[in-house]
């Protein structure tokens, strides 16, 4: 039976998601699945003559001869919908190790800063049900738990931009006839059908799964209540947390000690996840047998200090306390150029008024800036200096300017605090207790 596009009516009840959001960027890189998203929200859009507005993001790769090209046809065809786009370019240069993860996380880090330099909250993706069921497979293989198994959700977070992807429901066959009908072209990958990569080994096992019974359909349902019995456990996760945690805007938390050890196994692992992907900024989730580990490790000597996910979990009077931890190579340090905003660190977004008279570099306060201030702030003095030392400061030269998640110094020569903001957005990925400062 061949598979029938998706009606006009179809596509406004799949995309109502989007209209939550004033602005929306579209991840289209050229193959069938991201075209057919693009298309199917510009006609959308021209229908309702309202919702939010649309730009298109393509990413230049550079791992095929061919990629350029490919993202200039994106952009072609979205300009031949009315749409805004964008080529953002990754090079690759010598990478070789595991080159579909780098490649993926360079991707939606690149869309993600231009979404944060642009003030669009939202980024569609155009996975689909056949991605959920090679998901579910591939985590199956792996000895996941619920949330590897639930596969792809419809809704995340990258970077403090919200992911969207409302195509999950919809199989790539449907898609591909739907641009059939307009008569849409579109490329095709080479690495789909690359049995070196673990997800085309998945596909091409598709025809022997089917004859079990283990078609994309299926293997999609089982994803989907899955994920309805993940958003139970994390609904009682976030009770756990408003109750037993603290988090703070300068980018740490603490945790009840007894309250999390005494939790049910569950419960605990997820708490730990939540709270170590928030304070350390990463986007990839941590594997659940690591988190089994700290667990583990955490109950048998709570005394100990231990690091997981860019974190240090320390122990505080009766309490865990969650900070970034610091390593050899340090923390980021980016140049602002008066009107930038960047995301620092994948924590802080900052901003620096575009009437200042000079760039900034943002880097940690660290020890030599903490020691520096902590005579003359009574915020800073409280604040752990594990935490402390981790913010992200303002400097010209060797001169500390301005810490400007707590507070405003005032440059030499100059009669007004330095005009620059910083909010920890990483802070936006789950509900907690926010406390002014003190972990």
């Amino acid at each position: 039976m061949q598979p029938s596009p998706i009606s006009i009516s179809e596509a406004r009840g799949l995309l109502e998601p989007l209209k939550a959001f004033p602005r929306v960027a579209l991840a289209v890189s050229g193959g069938p699945d991201s075209l057919a998203l693009m298309h199917l929200a510009a006609w959308c859009r021209a229908a309702e003559r309202l919702g939010p507005e649309l730009s298109v993001l393509a990413v230049d790769h550079s791992l095929r001869t061919s990629s350029r090209d490919e993202a200039l046809m994106v952009g072609r065809m979205a300009s031949s919908l009315g749409l805004p786009h964008t080529i953002l370019t990754w090079d690759a240069g010598s990478c070789s190790t595991s080159l579909q993860a780098r490649a993926r996380t360079a991707r939606y880090d690149l869309m993600a800063a231009h979404c944060q330099a642009n003030d669009i909250p939202a980024l569609v993706t155009a996975h689909h049900l056949d991605d959920q069921a090679e998901t579910f497979l591939m985590r199956l293989r792996r000895g996941s738990g619920i949330d590897g198994l639930a596969a792809i959700p419809e809704r995340g977070l990258w970077a403090g931009i919200v992911l969207l992807r409302p195509l999950l429901d919809v199989p790539k066959a449907q898609l591909i006839a739907t641009l059939a009908e307009k008569g849409v072209g579109f490329v095709s990958d080479p690495s789909n059908a690359d049995h070196r990569f673990e997800r085309a080994r998945v596909r091409g096992s598709a025809e022997a799964l089917a004859a079990l019974g283990l078609t994309p359909e299926a293997l999609a349902l089982s994803a989907r209540r899955l994920r309805r019995a993940r958003k139970a456990l994390d609904y009682a996760a976030e009770e756990f947390l408003g109750a037993y945690s603290e988090v703070n805007a300068g980018g740490c938390a603490v945790i009840d000690r007894e309250a999390v050890l005494s939790a049910p196994q569950e419960t605990a692992l997820r708490v730990l996840s939540r709270l170590i992907a928030m304070i350390g900024g990463a986007e990839e989730p941590l594997r659940l047998a690591k988190l089994e580990t700290l667990l583990a490790a955490l109950a048998e000597s709570p005394p100990k200090a231990h690091t997981l996910g860019r974190c240090r979990i320390q122990p505080i009077a009766g309490r865990f306390g969650i900070f970034r931890e610091v390593r050899a190579k340090g923390l980021p340090v980016t140049e602002l150029m008066p009107g930038e905003r960047a995301l620092w660190d994948n924590r802080f977004r900052i901003e620096l008024g575009r009437n200042e008279p000079e760039p900034i570099t943002v880097r940690a306060l660290g020890e030599q800036g903490l020691r520096e201030l902590r005579d003359s702030s009574t915020l800073l003095a409280s604040l752990p200096r594990l935490a402390g030392r981790t913010l992200p400061s303002c400097w010209r030269g060797d001169s500390l300017i301005g810490v400007p998640i707590i507070l405003g110094l005032l440059d030499q020569g100059r009669k007004a605090p330095l005009d620059c903001h910083a909010i920890f957005v990483s802070g936006n990925r789950m509900r907690g207790t926010a406390s002014p400062l003190g972990c």
